[in-house]
């Protein structure tokens, strides 16, 4: 090597400049606030504002957050015990144990032996068979595999890493030509990509198992004397998710339209891409089966608390029975750069997030907004909270922290100033579910589709801004009246 390599040096300059800022104001912070709880907010900021400006790939970005962090003395490198072997402060190197960025891990490598066997490219062409005479068909086809998926795999990020995004992938590739971080990704594979991530959002806020913040707000709301069930969730949001699912796909079509808009030869296409396929593989038959297992395993986690049932032990487990039956090698894992760098950003921005609430940060802000909204009218609270729940997420990398710290305190709000219990339990509930629609880090499928090189991050930004508020405005006018139809309020 005889010469660096490139980096964005002007990327630091604004996190150094809004990390320094708010380092330096610590003095004057808001009363209620430690000291520590404050410069934690202030890395913590600094080092999003680096994932926007990207000085460094996001892997390193959050890497040099992370050595900020342990510099500065906010956090240890290893887990500091006391005389009875408790953790009383969380080392760093814990955060690489997160299991939601090893699912995610797994997904991809799963994901790898989809494309590797051929069954990828098998599945995109039966799709394009189907539907595919329009691309808009293709985001449909897409959103209705969610939904059904959404009701069998409890883990959001299971869907979309291990079932939907090979899917995707290679409909994109094989299908269109269309590859990422190549202009050629605007032919159809940012659309299907994007839409993709928009169909798991429905398909979260359609099933009380469809994602881990649902069954947390379940949890928390019962502790109000709210009791969610299954059937009763879904009986909620139907009718909105219903209205949602016809609406998004169509205005994803119009907001970023994909250059390829009808294929009228593409059945035709398809028919002889699958002729000249043959038969299935042993490869590709070891691959559905072992695709299949994850999904029935996927599926029983929801109904059973059994350790071995784990999603993330499903994913490990899949790519173990891959490995071993020579469909993958450790090589093709060591390949899949994609699963290592989600692994390191993902774990060390829901590591910083959990230093937040540790000290205090989350806990202060609760209280803030309890106080300022005591006295004003319950609906005008509720939509206040609403919109608040929804924005915070902006400061957390995981759905699970963020209803963790914020649900039940905001639930309690909205109930002491007046507001039906039922109504305000699941509407805070199902904004726990559309306010993925922010970031690139929001939750793990954002975590896997906004780093596959179809869609840039500020097309993610400002297009999950807009459909956020679409969100929103449907899940409060539809919604609400529904829930008042069926008699939540």
């Amino acid at each position: 090597m005889k010469t660096l390599e490139k980096v964005n040096y002007k990327g630091f300059i604004w996190p150094l400049i809004v990390g320094i800022v708010l380092w330096c104001i610590t003095p004057w912070r808001p009363s209620g606030l430690s000291v520590q709880a404050w410069q934690m907010f202030a890395v913590f900021v600094a080092t999003i504002v680096g994932c926007i400006t990207k000085p460094l790939p996001i892997g390193g970005t959050t890497l040099a957050g992370l050595v900020v962090t342990v510099l500065v003395g906010l956090a240890p490198m290893k887990d500091v015990t006391n005389a009875k072997g408790m953790v009383v402060n969380q080392g760093v190197l814990s955060s690489f144990g997160n299991s939601a960025a090893w699912l995610i891990a797994m997904a991809f490598i799963m994901a790898h032996g989809i494309s590797k066997t051929g069954l990828g490219n098998r599945i995109a062409y039966i799709m394009i068979q189907k539907f595919g005479k329009r691309s808009l068909g293709i985001g449909y086809a897409i959103t209705g595999l969610e939904l059904i998926l959404g009701a069998l795999i409890p883990s959001n990020s299971a869907r979309t890493g291990g079932v939907v995004w090979p899917v995707v992938e290679s409909v994109s590739k094989e299908g269109y030509d269309s590859k990422p971080d190549d202009a050629s990704r605007k032919k159809i594979g940012a659309y299907i990509v994007f839409t993709a991530f928009h169909a798991n959002i429905l398909s979260t806020a359609l099933f009380i198992t469809g994602a881990a913040p649902n069954m947390v707000a379940q949890q928390l709301a019962a502790q109000k004397g709210y009791q969610m069930s299954w059937a009763g969730w879904f009986f909620t949001a139907i009718v909105p998710v219903a209205v949602l699912a016809v609406i998004i796909p169509f205005v994803i079509y119009k907001m970023y339209p994909p250059e390829i808009k009808e294929t009228p030869d593409a059945k035709k296409w398809a028919d002889e891409k699958l002729a000249k396929m043959g038969p299935m593989s042993t490869p590709e038959k070891i691959m559905m089966s072992v695709f299949i297992l994850s999904i029935v395993l996927w599926v029983l986690s929801g109904f059973f608390k059994i350790p071995q049932l784990d999603a993330t032990f499903v994913a490990f487990l899949a790519v173990t029975i891959l490995m071993i039956t020579g469909v993958l090698t450790m090589q093709d894992a060591l390949k899949e750069t994609g699963a290592w760098n989600i692994l390191i950003w993902l774990s060390i921005l829901m590591f910083m997030a959990g230093k937040l609430i540790s000290y205090g940060f989350i806990d202060w802000f609760s209280k803030l907004v309890q106080n300022g909204l005591h006295g004003v009218s319950w609906g005008f609270v509720l939509a206040i909270l609403v919109l608040l729940l929804f924005y915070t997420h902006y400061f957390f990398a995981s759905g699970t922290a963020h209803m963790t710290a914020l649900y039940l305190p905001f639930l309690s709000v909205a109930v002491a100033t007046g507001a039906p219990l039922g109504l305000s339990a699941m509407l805070l509930a199902f904004t726990g579910a559309i306010n993925a629609s922010t970031t690139h880090y929001a939750n793990g499928p954002a975590s896997i589709l906004a780093t596959t090189g179809y869609v840039k991050q500020g097309e993610w930004w400002k297009m999950n801004f807009v459909l956020g508020l679409i969100y929103m405005i449907i899940f409060g006018t539809v919604g609400v009246l529904w829930m008042k139809i069926i008699g939540l309020w």
